[in-house]
């Protein structure tokens, strides 16, 4: 009867070390899992605060109509010499020019004209993926924290600024279209006081109106987000 007892007894004993290495396996598991968690949304919050910065520096070069080396090692200005005189001739516009010299302003139109605005459509563009690439982040962000982070990270105020820069960038490259059916127009025969001309400039003024509401807007936006 004793032995059996014993044997009971070494069983129940057995069995209870067996459920504390159980429970000890999960307790190490289950930290080592929560740890590596906590590893991962550490990396991810940094890599979303670097790409903010990312952010920051590419919104400052858009606002200044600028670009980063590798803009501008993409798109490519006329000569100097070209430039300094495509802008004379375009100053004297109103003035009026002679055949030959809108003749060389369409020349240089073809050259340097649209350089400015492909450059801040290619800057704008540049905006638009890199905060692709912040919202993929956050995105992980929010699957490890069960949450939404998108606001504390201003996602939605990027993206209204991507499409503010967006709409500015269509607007310089409608502006682009416009001087160059001026120059055309010219080159037809008509003169400055023509009512083609005097249509083309009208569309110009709304333009340069649309262009500044969509500055102030994506100007007012932009501040918010670099000062955060």
């Amino acid at each position: 009867m004793k032995q059996m007892d014993f044997s009971q007894w070494l069983n129940s004993k057995t069995i209870t070390m067996a459920l504390l290495g159980v429970l000890l396996a999960y307790f190490i598991i289950t930290t080592a899992i929560q740890s590596r968690f906590q590893e991962i949304e550490f990396n991810t919050r940094v890599l979303i605060e670097n790409q903010e910065s990312v952010l920051v520096g590419i919104a400052e070069a858009t606002a200044r109509n600028g670009a980063d080396s590798v803009t501008e090692s993409i798109v490519k200005d006329c000569a100097l010499k070209e430039r300094s005189s495509f802008e004379d001739l375009l100053s004297r516009l109103d003035d009026g020019l002679s055949l030959t010299q809108l003749t060389e302003l369409e020349r240089l139109f073809g050259r340097c004209g649209s350089f400015y605005s492909e450059r801040k459509a290619v800057m704008v563009a540049k905006l638009v993926r890199e905060i692709e690439v912040y919202e993929t982040y956050i995105q992980q962000l929010n699957l490890l924290t069960s949450t939404d982070e998108s606001s504390n990270y201003s996602l939605e105020q990027w993206n209204a600024l991507a499409a503010e820069e967006k709409k500015k960038s269509d607007l310089f490259a409608e502006l682009v279209r416009l001087q160059d059916e001026i120059i055309s127009t010219l080159l037809s025969g008509k003169n400055a006081a023509s009512p083609e001309i005097i249509e083309i400039l009208q569309q110009v003024k709304e333009v340069q109106e649309t262009l500044v509401v969509a500055s102030k807007q994506a100007s007012a936006i932009r501040d918010t987000l670099v000062t955060l």
